[in-house]
């Protein structure tokens, strides 16, 4: 066997640490008396093993039931690892995004126009319209989800809504979870005074509609792993 072969034969799985063997004879040093033949020499397993990197492990989260919903993405946050998980059920399928007068109203102070920052764009939204948090539009009952027990929850931003488009096909399998359907979804981000942005999670398009659109809602919150 000569060395590529040998090192391919053990990436291959074919080899076993407890295997009985402790090293293998292979082909590699020339024969000083013939330029065309090779001397046949011993080396240690161990030594061989050693140069051959470890075969990667996937340990992704996405896809599992953590923090009261579904994993649809993680990150490292200053060695603090993290995940956006959404929630496990629509929570309407025919609410406005805000109520009346403000719906044609610019949400003021921080405002509601992050792209991915959805708690601060919830908090504002609901701050507006000077009352605690209501059932009523897409924000507030987003907010007053208690999934998993957890209170933190709350209209994802647009870009946080188009992670959840990405991995829809993911969460569509995960038993006992509400499909993704081909419905659009309210994101938290405001477009201007009178409308939000909507992901149509049919075809992905990105679209503005006005606030007293009626569309569908699915929480969100992040969560230390």
């Amino acid at each position: 066997m000569d060395i590529l072969n040998f090192i391919s034969w053990i990436k291959a799985g074919k080899y076993s640490p407890t295997m009985p063997a402790d090293a293998i004879t292979v082909v590699g040093v020339p024969n000083p008396t013939r330029g065309d033949a090779y001397l046949p020499v011993t080396i240690p397993i161990t030594a061989i093993t050693s140069l051959i990197p470890p075969f990667p492990v996937s340990n992704t989260n996405i896809g599992k039931l953590i923090g009261g919903g579904i994993v649809v993405a993680e990150w490292d946050d200053n060695g603090v690892k993290k995940a956006l998980v959404a929630s496990l059920t629509n929570l309407a399928t025919s609410l406005p995004w805000t109520i009346p007068p403000y719906d044609t109203i610019s949400v003021p102070g921080v405002g509601a126009q992050s792209l991915f920052d959805g708690l601060t764009n919830t908090n504002a939204i609901i701050a507006q319209t000077g009352a605690p948090a209501a059932i009523t539009y897409a924000a507030g009952i987003a907010r007053l989800y208690l999934g998993g027990g957890y209170n933190d929850w709350y209209l994802p931003s647009v870009w946080e809504l188009n992670i959840c488009y990405n991995v829809a096909a993911i969460v569509n399998k995960i038993p006992g979870a509400d499909d993704f359907t081909s419905s659009g979804y309210w994101a938290s981000t405001e477009t201007n005074n009178s409308s939000a942005r909507r992901r149509l999670f049919g075809d992905g398009g990105l679209s503005s509609s006005s606030k007293n659109f009626n569309a569908y809602v699915r929480a969100v919150r992040i969560h230390t792993l």
